[in-house]
């Protein structure tokens, strides 16, 4: 019999918590109330968000802690291998929980913004190989390809009709 879907988002949490007090002790820091309750609000988003939308969620928990606060410890976080930073638009950073998750690649159109997640294989094994070829053992990556959506190819093609 497998475990609710609450019991498996509370083990979850309480792993991720456990990792990162792991984490911090090595770096002989501690797990404070706000970066615990920073842990459980990335947890709960799902997809890309903005640094702004989990201080938001914070405030919404009625979680006081500071902009600040925030800011220092997603690095963190990320060197844990909770959070990876995520799709860069202008100034804004972004990022996404990988604590529990799936690795995945993205798609990002450099009109719209729209990112497509996708798992390709191939990826994954030339990572492999060229770190192996110069003696790097691989710990994480992020690959973010680049490029225009079919709806923007479209609609540039449409804007090219009407000139």
């Amino acid at each position: 019999m497998s475990s609710s879907p609450t019991a498996e988002v509370q083990e979850r949490t309480r792993d991720a918590l456990e990792r990162f007090a792991r984490f911090l002790e090595s770096k002989d820091l501690r797990l404070t109330e706000a970066r615990a309750a920073i842990v459980e609000a990335a947890l709960a988003r799902s997809g890309h968000y903005p640094i702004d939308e989990l201080i938001a969620d914070l405030k919404k928990r009625g979680i006081r802690g500071s902009k600040a606060t925030v800011y220092r410890t997603l690095p963190l976080l990320a060197e844990a291998g909770i959070v990876q930073p995520a799709i860069l638009a202008g100034e804004s950073r972004s990022y996404e929980t990988t604590w529990g998750r799936e690795h995945h690649d993205h798609l990002r159109c450099s009109r719209c913004g729209r990112v497509v997640e996708f798992e390709f294989e191939a990826f994954e094994l030339l990572q492999r190989d060229v770190a192996g070829k110069y003696g790097f053992r691989l710990e994480s990556h992020h690959h973010e390809l680049i490029g225009t959506c079919g709806d923007c190819l479209a609609a540039e093609q449409g804007d090219a009709r009407t000139q």
